[in-house]
């Protein structure tokens, strides 16, 4: 029952130098794909309204920049409004096993406080790894439970471990004072699923009031605040709080020496829930193979998932955010847009009428075999046309997860597409180049200059 000293005893003692070259080159992949995120989602419109936010907080000390706009400001602030960009859009890497979304909280204070610090590009790597494997870690402890109780386990509620975890190790915490900032971390969980019901752009911030916390908890550690440390496994701990059931030893279980959450983290390839995407794999399969599925053809369209996946992705369409929760919507898209991308979700596509009916053709029902292994959350796909034939599709794992990863071309082609929103080709290049190469740069700060728009 020492999980929370173990888990800061791992973050504190973890070196860059004997991390297994997969791991590295895992951990590199990760920072690209949300670099390219930030950038691209720092341009949308609730995107704007918290860079504002940012701004409206007046003179602070120039310590770390806002991604895109180029604004200095106190690392917490610039992480606030980075994390938000990086979650901004349901393009963010995701955790399957564990039911969480690192990226979006790890790189951004990984990259706030290594700029702050002048750290190293080994400093935020290390910092990368350990961040991921304790917000992954964390959430396999409480993984279905916490969720299953209408918390936002995936980002906002164990985020503040990662943010914290991440910010200490740049920091250089020893595993006294990384347990005094994970524990203060713990009191910074907190928001809920409602979004998924019937819409709002509250969870645009999940990821940025997650970060910010956890980073504030790193720096209020430093100065001598402290808290139990018994965080995550106490009577009163994290894990009892917000999970009915849970495992502990999920938290600890060949810690060091398997990075199950690094090299088990998958790459979104659509802009939408990540519990939605093996059914809109499907219906691409159908699509491809059968030239009469067709808007004007289709009678029903049935997605068979397990429980979760059945209710977090059937929302009430009445903005982009319920929209890119609603697997009717999405599967409506793909049938006539063909994909469902960056520029699919639009105030225009949530009001379309072709999609909404479309939309109403879809229907969602549990399916027993996808129940069975929900962990997975395959789906089946049938198209019933209106001649009567039917048409069907399992996909166990969606593409992009660790099972059914991208291919190299079409992960570079992802980053290339959503940097390339706000960046020229050459800016782009360069981007690439030096996260691929990230090892060998002295000073972070080189790379987030090359985030700002010229």
């Amino acid at each position: 029952m020492n999980e929370s000293r173990d888990l800061a005893r791992f973050v504190s003692e973890l070196k860059f130098d004997n991390l297994p070259k997969n791991v590295v080159a895992r951990a590199k992949d990760l920072v690209l794909d949300q670099v390219g995120i930030m950038i691209a989602c720092a341009t949308l419109p609730w995107s704007k309204i918290i860079y504002d936010y940012v701004r409206d907080w007046g003179d602070c000390k120039e310590e770390s920049t806002v991604a895109y706009y180029g604004h200095k400001t106190k690392v917490e602030n610039a992480v606030f409004a980075n994390s938000s960009f990086g979650h901004g859009f349901e393009i963010d890497d995701h955790y399957l096993p564990g039911e969480s979304h690192p990226g979006c909280i790890v790189v951004p204070s990984s990259l706030a406080m290594g700029e702050r610090e002048h750290a190293s590009g080994k400093d935020v790597l290390a910092a990368v790894v350990a961040g991921y494997e304790v917000m992954g870690r964390i959430n396999r402890a409480i993984t279905p439970s916490c969720s299953d109780r209408g918390f936002h386990a995936h980002t906002s509620i164990s985020g503040p471990f990662g943010a914290a975890a991440a910010g200490g190790k740049i920091l250089g915490f020893d595993p006294d004072l990384m347990v005094n900032a994970l524990s203060i971390a713990g009191s910074h969980s907190s928001g809920t699923k409602e979004y998924d019901q019937n819409g709002g752009s509250i969870k645009r911030m999940h990821a940025g009031m997650a970060a910010h916390g956890g980073l504030r908890s790193a720096l209020i550690a430093k100065k001598g605040i402290t808290g139990p440390p018994t965080i995550l496994e106490g009577k009163h701990g994290f894990c009892h709080a917000f999970s009915d059931s849970y495992r502990l030893n999920e938290i600890t279980d060949d810690l060091g020496k398997d990075f199950k959450v690094v090299m088990g983290q998958g790459f979104k390839f659509y802009c939408s829930c990540g519990a939605m995407h093996s059914g809109l794999d499907g219906l691409r399969m159908i699509m491809a193979a059968h030239d009469d599925v067709r808007e004007d053809n289709i009678a029903e369209i049935v997605m068979g998932t397990n429980s979760n996946s059945r209710y977090h992705v059937d929302a009430k369409v009445t903005d982009i955010t319920s929209a890119q929760f609603s697997a009717p919507f999405s599967l409506a898209l793909t049938l006539i847009t063909g994909t469902n991308g960056f520029t699919d979700y639009t105030d225009a596509n949530v009001r379309n009428p072709r999609i909404l009916n479309l939309a109403a053709k879809v229907r969602m029902e549990v399916n027993p075999d996808m129940e069975k292994e929900a962990w997975k959350r395959g789906s089946l796909i049938t198209v019933k046309l209106k001649s009567g034939k039917v048409y069907e599709q399992k996909v166990e794992y969606c593409k992009g997860l660790a099972e059914n990863p991208l291919s190299r071309e079409e992960f570079e082609g992802k980053f290339r597409g959503l940097a390339g929103v706000a960046a020229d080709q050459e800016t782009t290049d360069k981007i690439l180049r030096m996260v691929l190469n990230l090892e060998q740069l002295d000073d972070v700060s080189k790379l987030v200059e090359l985030m700002v728009r010229k």
